[in-house]
């Protein structure tokens, strides 16, 4: 099942409709919640869209995804297996989902755990943002999950954000955050305030496809007033956590 978020204008939507509608593989799909959010203003409202898509869903659990990131087979009943096996309701877990990428557009896509890490010694996969931003998935620790065979507990670090697996229920992605940076890593930080456990999952992974640089990171890329505007941002957001949270938020006042 999807909760899928869209964000387009009125003509898109059409488009779009279209689409679905001619498309043989979709119209076989009843599991499919398209939700769409009509065009507004100058910045891509991400976390509105990705809080569409949490509140629509339908499910007990729910892995909260990106558009160009695809899966590897099989990974619905995977995480069906894991999250019966484990208690999610007396102990909050945020189960991570490692995540790599490929600069091919063309990939033979792997199939299995060990199929990925042949791939990733031949440098044809490559832990996701490894070049640009490792903080970002620095603490899943890709070195340990290689050879790992059971779950293992990773600590939130400045900047993580994990792709995760939760129950339904979770606290919702702050909204201030639109266009591109800090849109999930504040997320990671609401989380971990509020005592998840990170739980990597030894055979599980997603990869990043691809695409365009998004208008939103060349935004970011070019423009000093933007990147001045999402530094307010975190700031804003550091004191809301600590004025609502006291002590505890102590320690995410120190990111920048």
């Amino acid at each position: 099942p999807i909760s899928l978020a869209l964000y387009l204008s009125d003509a898109e939507a059409q488009q779009f409709l279209k689409y679905a509608q001619d498309s043989e593989i979709l119209t076989k799909r009843t599991n499919i919640g398209y939700h769409i959010v009509y065009k507004d203003g100058q910045f891509y409202p991400v976390n509105y869209l990705r809080n569409v898509a949490l509140n629509q869903s339908q499910t007990s659990h729910m892995f909260l995804s990106d558009i160009d990131f695809l899966p590897m087979p099989g990974l619905y009943n995977h995480l069906k297996s894991v999250v019966s096996r484990i208690d999610m309701e007396k102990e909050n877990k945020a189960l991570v989902i490692p995540a790599f990428e490929t600069q091919r557009y063309r990939l033979e896509f792997p199939t299995t755990k060990a199929d990925l890490l042949t791939k990733l010694d031949k440098e044809e996969i490559f832990t996701f943002r490894y070049d640009v931003w490792p903080q970002g998935h620095l603490p899943t620790n890709y070195t340990k999950w290689r050879t790992a065979k059971a779950m293992y507990t990773v600590k939130w670090e400045r900047d993580y954000e994990p792709y995760i697996v939760v129950k339904k229920g979770i606290p919702l992605f702050d909204q201030r955050f639109v266009g591109f940076g800090w849109n999930k890593v504040s997320h990671a930080i609401l989380l971990d305030l509020l005592g998840y456990k990170f739980v990597v999952l030894p055979d599980a992974f997603i990869i990043h496809m691809p695409h365009a640089p998004s208008l939103e990171i060349t935004k970011f890329r070019n423009n000093a007033l933007y990147r001045n505007c999402l530094k307010t941002l975190k700031g804003e957001y550091q004191r809301d956590l600590s004025r609502k949270y006291g002590l505890k938020a102590l320690k995410y006042l120190s990111v920048d």
